[in-house]
């Protein structure tokens, strides 16, 4: 058996996989484990109502987020991953796609700037508001696509572990009253801001690469192409952020902090979903032939591990201090709701789109991404936060079962296809 591991691991391809694998590992540990550490004393400290508008702010930035992701994440990604040996080419690639992000970051501030000012519920808390678009600028400049592209995790790792690091002793010395609650997007997007530049540093020095703003033409030809994999990235973000949203404006404040903290402790198998996905998607667009031992050990294990936080999850709420009734249900929703993402996440994202069905991939996110926007307002004021959580797992449930219906036909379909190619290839040979 050690044997066979020790062999395994001297495969090239194995060997990064591990790697990539222990270092998101890290840093999705530490995501995990910090918020247990800052949640239960913001919530104490700052009370529901401060860290629902602070968790109000995050929801409207997060449309913004998406936009200037645009998919990048999986399209630049492909790409970094085919030319990764062509130091000219990645430099196109990394001037491209940087280039694309800063219109994008700039068309977000001119919408997103007036809006804070202007609208009544924003501008009651505008300075936090105006300073959490520091995330969004420091989440735009972050080249994550890059460091997955060339399959070095270790620097997201070591880059992210700074910003939650530094986020993390700034809200224990310097948050201490209710009035305190700007420090938060203060301290987030400063340390967003710190590591964005310090990366492109890196990716400048270490790798070689130039950069230089690519013709206005280029952007919009790079951004038509990438326009599914946008799709595919933004509408889920759309559904699940205008719950959030709704129940804030629509429930209160405090109610959106409650919904807020228990996505939170959600959060920890959306986190687990995000590393695997991150790590196998460039090994899988190289190696198509192991998707199917991939999807049933990975599903599986999911199931098992998603059911453990559900036996445990009272304990966690006393922890952090939740303590409302509709709380269990609300979270064994959402859990339910994430099991059906990552169904969605394997035969999307690890599938069809490692393969280039990407305008497939498109109607499916976009058709369950909007039935999803159109269920919000009635289920969200009918059943309050009960609502919110069932109408984000019943998108899920569409997007990870109509994911699936498509991988069934297209693998079916290429089985008979190569079926048929094969037959005809041994017709010719028996004619010589």
């Amino acid at each position: 058996m050690s044997k066979r591991i020790s062999s395994l691991l001297k495969n090239e391809d194995i060997n990064r996989l591990v790697k990539n694998f222990f270092s998101l590992s890290v840093l999705k540990v530490v995501n995990l484990i910090l918020p247990f550490v800052t949640l239960p004393y913001l919530i104490k400290t700052l009370g529901l109502e401060k860290y629902g508008a602070i968790v109000l702010g995050l929801s409207l930035i997060a449309y913004f987020q998406a936009i200037t992701d645009y998919g990048f994440n999986l399209s630049a990604t492909r790409e970094v991953t085919k030319h990764r040996e062509s130091r000219r080419q990645l430099s196109f690639i990394y001037s491209k796609t940087q280039t694309s992000k800063l219109y994008l970051l700039l068309l977000s501030l001119i919408i997103i700037v007036p809006l804070i000012l202007i609208v009544p519920q924003f501008r009651e808390d505008s300075l936090v508001y105006l300073l959490i678009c520091l995330m969004l600028i420091g989440q735009s400049l972050f080249p994550e696509w890059f460091f997955r592209g060339v399959e070095q995790m270790g620097y997201i790792t070591v880059l992210d572990v700074l910003i939650k690091g530094g986020f993390t002793i700034g809200v224990f010395a310097l948050i201490k009253s209710p009035d305190d609650y700007w420090l938060y997007p203060a301290l987030f997007g400063s340390s967003y801001l710190f590591v964005a530049l310090l990366s492109h540093v890196l990716v400048m020095h270490k790798f070689k690469l130039n950069f230089y703003i690519v013709r206005p033409s280029k952007v919009i030809k790079n951004l038509k192409l990438g326009f599914p994999l946008f799709i595919n990235q933004f509408m889920p973000n759309f559904y699940n952020n205008t719950t959030t949203f709704l129940i804030g404006m629509l429930l209160g404040k405090q109610q959106a902090g409650l919904f807020g903290a228990i996505r939170q402790i959600t959060n920890l198998l959306n986190v687990l979903n995000s590393v695997v996905s991150i790590v196998v998607f460039p090994y899988l667009v190289r190696r198509q032939d192991k998707f199917g031992v991939f999807s049933r050990l990975y599903l599986a294990g999911f199931i098992i591990i998603s059911s453990s936080l559900a036996l445990i999850h009272k304990t966690i709420f006393q922890w952090i201090g939740i303590n409302n009734t509709d709380s269990t249900i609300t979270f064994l929703i959402l859990v339910a709701g994430i099991n059906f993402i990552v169904a969605y996440s394997i035969y999307s994202t690890n599938y069809l789109i490692a393969r280039g069905y990407d305008k497939i991939v498109m109607k499916v996110t976009f058709v369950a991404s909007l039935t999803g926007l159109l269920t919000s307002y009635p289920l969200i004021s009918t059943f309050g936060i009960v609502g919110g959580a069932a109408n984000i797992a019943f998108a899920q449930l569409l997007m990870g079962g109509s994911a699936f219906l498509m991988y069934i036909f297209i693998n079916n379909k290429t089985s008979i296809t190569n079926s048929t190619g094969a037959t005809k290839r041994k017709r010719h040979l028996k004619k010589f």
